[in-house]
């Protein structure tokens, strides 16, 4: 019993905290980092299980496998504001289950040998988990802002307006202040259309079938509107909106 506990525990968590921790880091490599976070959860679960029995090491490997998924997963599922939390709520949950492991093989160990020895007692490990969980008042893990899992949030590239009859697509879309970004009208319709952005010196023309770019930096944070000023076609709903804001 107390093996298929180990092994299930240790492997799940492990492969939890792995794919968690990947997938934030890395989040354009999902099917890489779903395919090692499974196999380094189940191979921790199949080596806790392994002193035990072979159900143990059963138990270990399918819930390794199962905590890869599900941090992978949960990874990439929360949104990029919430990284820090997510790591700092991951990262005392693993410790604080490798330590209630701990805990029970200390047990088991002494109940068996009546072992009194410094490494078998609990404090070392006690204090060093303390330590661990004061640190987090003082650290922040860092990213790179630049990555967003969302359609809309254009960084460094080049933000496509596509002109209909009579709609901008997309109708919005976000920057950071104070960035160069470029912006590109392509003509899909039948009319000719342009699209100006009010309170900027920014305007572009595009007749059918043809396409036109310019690049703009946005001094500040703030919400800008853009307009086709063909007559009529504002009107007509030909508008879009610029969210600049630091994410």
């Amino acid at each position: 019993m107390i093996g298929m506990v180990v092994s299930m525990t240790l492997g799940m968590i492990t492969g939890l905290s792995i794919g968690t921790f990947s997938a934030v880091l890395f989040p354009d490599l999902f099917f890489e980092i779903t395919v090692l976070s499974m196999l380094i959860g189940g191979f921790v679960g199949v080596i806790a299980g392994f002193p035990y029995s072979l159900i143990a090491i059963i138990d270990g490997l399918i819930s390794g496998v199962m905590g890869g998924m599900m941090g992978t997963m949960l990874g990439v599922m929360i949104s990029s504001e919430h990284y820090n939390q997510l790591l700092n709520i991951m990262s005392l949950w693993t410790v604080g289950i490798f330590f209630l492991i701990y805990l029970l093989l200390v047990y088991e160990i002494n109940k068996e040998s009546n072992n009194n020895s410094l490494i078998s007692h609990p404090l070392p490990y006690f204090t060093l988990v303390c330590l661990f969980i004061l640190s987090f008042h003082y650290f922040t893990f860092e990213f790179n802002n630049s990555t967003n899992h969302h359609a809309d949030h254009v960084n460094n590239q080049e933000i496509i307006m596509d002109a209909n009859e009579y709609q901008f697509g997309p109708d919005q879309v976000q920057v950071l202040p104070g960035e160069e970004v470029t912006l590109t009208l392509v003509n899909n319709g039948i009319e000719q259309h342009d699209f100006e952005i009010k309170g900027l010196d920014f305007h572009l023309h595009a007749m059918p079938g043809t396409s036109e770019s310019m690049s703009v930096v946005f001094p500040k944070s703030g919400t800008y509107e853009a307009i086709c000023t063909i007559p009529g076609h504002e009107a007509a709903g030909m508008t879009a909106t610029i969210i600049v804001t630091e994410l």
